[in-house]
């Protein structure tokens, strides 16, 4: 045990270098930017990410450092790229997305309100052209899915705010927009870069495109399914992934998405009941988008539950039916309380989650609507749970918003 804190040395972030495994971030897995404590400093971002989720102190391992020739190894190593994959992708670039000034909650929203609505009408017209056997204008699809990418890169909050805005009848048609917002704010976070980022919103927003070709009176039936209906549901991915096969521009990453968006680790989805390894990153986030918006949203045959619960029973599934490390991205990225998400504080009041603080996801960004008396609060009351003067306020409960008879989408 002495030898091994022997090696152990706590250093200040800044004092970082490339070559030093870290060892310990001293924070829980949802309170710091990486899928695990334990790293290789491959490249200053990695420290900038640190610095950005107020990390002062790490614990660096002094046995496991590396040499700059091994760095280059282990940077090989991380990344993972097969030989066959190389021959079969486009070359992509592998830096982030392209910089784009970041702008407060406010200001953006307006902008992202406006993306949100015309790539809701662009999809409305592409299931549309689907179901009457007309191609999907691409070109157009992808405009829309590069103003979600700006927007997010904005401000990601106000992309993840708008979907909570439930105020329309046609499922399958914004379940497909909220999966692709939601897919690109976590390639976002997890600094995808911007081609992979391009490539996972498309699949993401075309990826129920083979319900078009299912009756409507079985989408939309409210009680069980038979057996025969099922496979009716279920034949979807396949229709949707050779739809898009015979579409132009479409990227093999979002065919395949279409087509394995259902398919889980243990081999329990479908169409080609794939496991573990089989299923790479751009299923995975999709599928986790698909599932939590579905959670999320209100449907013929059941009512949409609350954020956080949505949020509880992915985590559930890790390890299970979704790969671990994705689900703590996920949750990090969306938080523990989502925005949309009714909380109810330690003063008695009752406010809105606006936006996550990604350092301190136990105390976002919220706006107060109700005194503890239950009165509304009017004009705009926001506090930064995280900031110091409001350190003694607490999040004490997670509220319905039904229960309470109240419209969140007014607050955004």
């Amino acid at each position: 045990m002495n030898k091994i804190k022997n090696k152990l040395k706590k250093i200040r972030t800044e004092d970082l270098s490339l070559g030093m495994f870290v060892y310990d971030v001293g924070r829980k897995w949802f309170d710091h930017p990486w899928t695990k404590q334990k790293k290789l400093i491959t490249s200053k971002k990695e420290i900038e990410q640190l610095k950005e989720y107020g990390i002062d102190e790490v614990t660096i391992d002094l046995a496991r450092g590396s040499s700059p020739k091994k760095i280059v190894k282990e940077i090989e190593k991380l990344r993972g790229i097969s030989e066959k994959a190389e021959q079969i992708a486009e070359p992509v670039e592998e830096k982030p997305g392209e910089p784009v000034k970041t702008v407060p909650l406010e200001e953006e929203l307006p902008r992202a309100r406006e993306t949100y609505f015309s790539a809701l009408q662009t999809t409305r017209e592409f299931l549309a052209d689907a179901r009457a056997g007309r191609e999907v204008n691409v070109p157009k699809v992808q405009a829309n899915v590069e103003d979600i990418i700006d927007s997010t890169f904005r401000n990601r909050d106000a992309s993840l705010a708008l979907i909570k805005l439930k105020a329309y009848d046609e499922y399958t048609l914004t379940h497909s927009l909220n999966v692709a917002v939601l897919s690109i704010c976590i390639g976002c976070h997890v600094n995808f870069s911007r081609q992979k980022i391009r490539e996972l919103g498309l699949g993401a927003i075309l990826h129920d495109l083979g319900k078009t070709k299912v009756p409507y009176n079985i989408l939309n039936k409210r009680t069980s399914l038979t057996e025969k209906e099922f496979r009716a549901i279920k034949s979807h991915t396949v229709i949707g992934a050779n739809m898009l096969e015979k579409t132009k521009k479409i990227p093999g990453n979002a065919v395949s998405i279409a087509r394995h968006h259902h398919e889980r680790i243990d081999g329990s989805g479908y169409p080609d009941h794939l496991t573990e390894d089989q299923i790479d990153e751009f299923i995975t986030i999709a599928g986790l988008a698909d599932v939590y918006d579905a959670l999320t949203s209100d449907r013929v045959y059941r009512k949409s539950i609350p954020p956080h619960e949505a949020l509880k029973t992915i985590f559930a599934l890790r390890g299970k039916q979704f790969d671990t490390l994705w689900v703590e991205k996920f949750t990090q990225c969306l938080g523990i309380y989502p925005a949309g998400t009714l909380v109810k504080l330690n003063t008695g009041e009752i406010a809105v989650v606006r936006s996550v603080n990604r350092s301190t996801l136990l105390r976002p960004n919220i706006r107060l609507i109700l005194d503890p008396k239950g009165v509304p609060i009017f004009g705009v009351k926001t506090m930064n749970l995280d900031a110091a003067k409001f350190l003694d306020i607490n999040i004490v409960g997670v509220i319905d918003p039904r229960t309470l008879g109240l419209d969140l989408s007014i607050y955004f």
